[in-house]
């Protein structure tokens, strides 16, 4: 239940600064940046350990301008990040949005790298679809479980208080729309009211929700969900009854090379360094280096809805470096 009720005369069990609701990469740094700036967060998350999709990814942070790149001689800024993306989006990016994410990503990268001793490193063997400059950053391992896992032991030593198994229920809220607390359920059936001053929601995406999928991205609404199932749009549906302004939720993060019904993920690297993608009839059907995301939809639109990746042994060398590839 993803609802929103009248804050007036209700009563809170125990009262925190911040509630962050979600687990993930976004949660986790929000509540790792508020404890440096002294303010004590709470974080909400329904898994046993936190996960999320970010676990299920590579772990790769696109940051422009880095100390990483320098090293490798890679020239690089916030500016040419920037316009990639309005490139790649063909100007459908909002303009505020991308220029903040694209000046934030490389102090970010440090910033975790230099307080928390996540040993960054960027990808310098292939690139990704729409990029000018080689700035994606990751892990030794290539995995967003490293990630994931790094961000919560930083949480940990920091004594920032995790309530895993914890899912919100519903937000209280006043009559001007502000944020008051929430009702959490835990997993022994058990349900607690905290109050609070300021909410954080890092819970927003809907992959998991087919009814949301079917209203604003049509076009997948028969696609393979490959995300975290707890993705239920909760922030979208707390938003949206809480009268904010809902925009792009038609944009999504898609995957051309999901290996089914295994459902792991093989690295774009593959086609990247030269491979192609046949359908079932071994036709090539596309030009497949538009992006992973916009291939999703090439591949739904074959017969059977599928597509074989075809590449050789150099290829599968440079992919090797990524952990659910070997393990594929």
């Amino acid at each position: 239940m993803s609802a929103v009720v009248a804050a007036d005369g209700e009563k809170f069990d125990t009262q925190v600064p911040l509630i962050i609701v979600g687990a993930g990469a976004a949660g986790l740094c929000a509540a790792l940046a508020a404890n440096e700036a002294g303010i004590d967060a709470v974080v909400l998350e329904r898994d046993d350990v936190p996960s999320g999709s970010t676990a299920l990814s590579a772990g790769l942070i696109p940051a422009a301008d880095t100390r990483f790149q320098r090293a490798k001689g890679i020239a690089d800024s916030p500016a040419l990040f920037a316009a990639d993306i309005q490139r790649k989006t063909t100007g459908e990016a909002d303009r505020a949005v991308v220029e903040t994410m694209t000046a934030g990503a490389g102090p970010l990268v440090e910033w975790l790298s230099d307080c928390y001793g996540l040993p960054f490193e960027v990808v310098d063997n292939f690139n990704y679809p729409g990029h000018s400059a080689m700035r994606m950053h990751g892990l030794p391992s290539r995995t967003g479980r490293e990630l994931i896992g790094r961000l919560r032991s930083a949480a940990d030593t920091n004594d920032i208080v995790i309530l895993a198994k914890s899912t919100a229920l519903c937000l209280f809220a006043d009559s001007e729309s502000r944020i008051r607390g929430v009702e959490v359920a835990r997993r022994d059936g058990s349900c607690e009211r905290i109050g609070c001053e300021t909410m954080i929601l890092a819970c927003n995406g809907f992959g998991g929700n087919p009814e949301l999928v079917r209203r604003h991205i049509p076009d997948m609404a028969g696609a393979l969900y490959f995300g975290h199932p707890g993705n239920r749009g909760d922030a979208i549906i707390w938003g949206d009854a809480l009268g904010a302004q809902l925009s792009h939720l038609g944009a999504y993060q898609g995957h051309g090379s999901v290996a089914t019904p295994h459902n792991i993920l093989i690295t774009w690297a593959t086609i990247m360094q030269g491979g192609i993608q046949v359908n079932g009839e071994g036709r090539r059907f596309c030009d497949e280096t538009h992006g992973y995301s916009e291939q999703a939809a090439e591949v739904l639109r074959q017969p059977g809805g599928f597509a074989w990746t075809v590449f050789d042994e150099r290829i599968a060398t440079v992919a090797r470096q990524f952990d659910d590839f070997r393990k594929a």
